[in-house]
């Protein structure tokens, strides 16, 4: 799902990756947060799924968008 974030803005930011977390797992479920990441280490978020593969589309459509990589951070959860 798409996050509209309109109250945080990119202008006078430099954007330097896209974030593609996984913030959350229960049973065989996951939740992965995507967001633009900026050089003042803020974030502007961009969406939230429940599906990796569909978190990392757009992620890569962003990153193509802004010129920049890709950091996911798939760490273990307790």
């Amino acid at each position: 799902m798409r996050i509209e974030s309109n109250d945080v803005t990119t202008e006078g930011k430099t954007v330097v990756r896209v974030r593609v977390d996984r913030i959350g797992a229960a049973g065989d479920r996951e939740l992965w947060w995507v967001a633009l990441a900026f050089q003042d280490e803020t974030t502007k978020p961009e969406g939230m799924f429940t599906d990796k593969a569909q978190a990392l589309e757009l992620a890569g459509s962003l990153a193509a968008e802004w010129g920049v990589q890709v950091a996911l951070a798939d760490a273990a959860l307790p």
